[in-house]
């Protein structure tokens, strides 16, 4: 055979090496979608391209989510389950308030929260606050804001879906361990710690309220923790006899200063204590739940306390007044305050969570404010 013929004799096709995974360019692994059914979830009411990118940044968190169409449908998926409810507007035949009114009716009352693009007049968004939305974001300012609080209505139960623990939440949660060994002797080493990005989530069982509220203020002073979280700590008093825990409550109040006993009412069930009546200002609200806190039994308390002021302040004079305060308070930090009938929503950076949290006591403080909205961002980074 002449090279020729070799030449036009057809030769084997060679076949190609398989592919490895690893080889090419790698694509970003998006976190997988856990199912809804038996864990906390968030539903998001919307068709626009905004409500899918809030669907994505909820799901980040490892918080179970699900987008829905319509109204109807939103309305017929709310179960014991769902914590939490997300409306991005435009939603077909219905205002964002009357689908609110629509949904506070059902017999499982769930949180509302209201997320549109851009700057809001603000005539929309008192209109809003008085319907019953529990907050109203603006996306993409208040991004940082809405991811906080959508994790502190579903973190108990949230889990990373496998993932490793990053170097930074593993430095977080040492940093932690060591603050609460270091500053909340003896009973800090009861409670474990878990990270979640720059969240903190405490788990275990004390015997007291204040021994909690001590360290979650511990854990908040952190610098790089945005929020802290402490609905998976039992408080486990040693005597569960409701009345008892009851009797002391009110023993307590009776020879507690600046605290009328009379217009308040208490009810303790399995040591979760209900406290309803009215108060003159919210001193004595603060003072009355600050005592209830330190009797022993006592796991958690629900305030329904009414500020019992003549009239109601206008919008503009009160956050002048509220925000004279925090200038005399917090001099050097950049705090926005926006007023909406009695609701105050804070907004701008912080050094520490627990800066955060003590603004957030001295706005709630204030005659005239019935609610805090939370818009506070965390600056500070973790320690490694």
């Amino acid at each position: 055979m002449n090279a020729t013929e070799r030449a036009r004799k057809p030769q084997p096709r060679r076949r190609r090496a398989p592919k490895s995974k690893t080889s090419g360019r790698s694509k970003r692994q998006k976190p997988p979608s856990p199912k809804l059914s038996g864990r906390r979830n968030i539903l998001v009411l919307g068709r626009s391209e905004l409500a899918k990118r809030i669907t994505r940044s909820v799901r980040e968190l490892g918080i179970p989510c699900r987008r829905l169409h319509t109204p109807d449908e939103a309305l017929g998926s709310v179960d014991e389950m769902t914590k939490a409810m997300v409306v991005v507007p435009p939603i077909p035949n219905l205002s964002v308030a009357a689908f609110a009114r629509s949904l506070d009716a059902e017999p499982s009352r769930i949180p509302i929260f209201a997320v549109m693009e851009g700057p809001m007049p603000a005539r929309t968004v008192r209109k809003l606050y008085a319907d019953g939305i529990e907050a109203v974001f603006e996306w993409p300012t208040d991004r940082q804001a809405f991811k906080r609080t959508l994790f502190r209505v579903a973190a108990p139960t949230i889990g990373r879906w496998g993932r490793a623990k990053s170097a930074s939440e593993i430095a977080l949660e040492e940093t932690a361990r060591t603050h609460l060994e270091a500053e909340a002797v003896p009973f800090g080493a009861h409670l474990s710690v878990e990270a979640c990005r720059r969240f903190l989530v405490l788990k275990g069982s004390l015997d007291a309220l204040w021994k909690l509220e001590l360290a979650r203020q511990i854990v908040a002073d952190i610098p790089g923790v945005e929020d802290v979280l402490a609905d998976g700590v039992e408080i486990a008093g040693q005597s569960h006899d409701d009345r008892a825990t009851a009797r002391a409550i009110r023993e307590v109040l009776k020879h507690a200063a600046r605290v009328e006993k009379s217009t308040l009412a208490i009810a303790v069930r399995s040591g979760e204590v209900t406290v309803t009546g009215s108060v003159r200002d919210k001193r004595e609200a603060t003072r009355a739940l600050e005592l209830i806190r330190q009797v022993r039994g006592v796991r958690r308390v629900q305030n329904f306390l009414v500020i019992s002021a003549r009239g109601k302040k206008q919008d503009a004079a009160l956050a002048k007044r509220v925000r004279e305060v925090l200038r005399t308070r917090y001099p050097n930090l950049q705090v926005d305050l926006s007023v909406f009938g009695n609701v105050a929503v804070l907004s701008g950076r912080v050094p520490r969570a627990g800066v955060r949290d003590k603004i957030k006591e001295l706005v709630y403080g204030q005659d005239g404010v019935e609610r805090v909205v939370d818009k506070l961002s965390v600056s500070g980074r973790a320690r490694r």
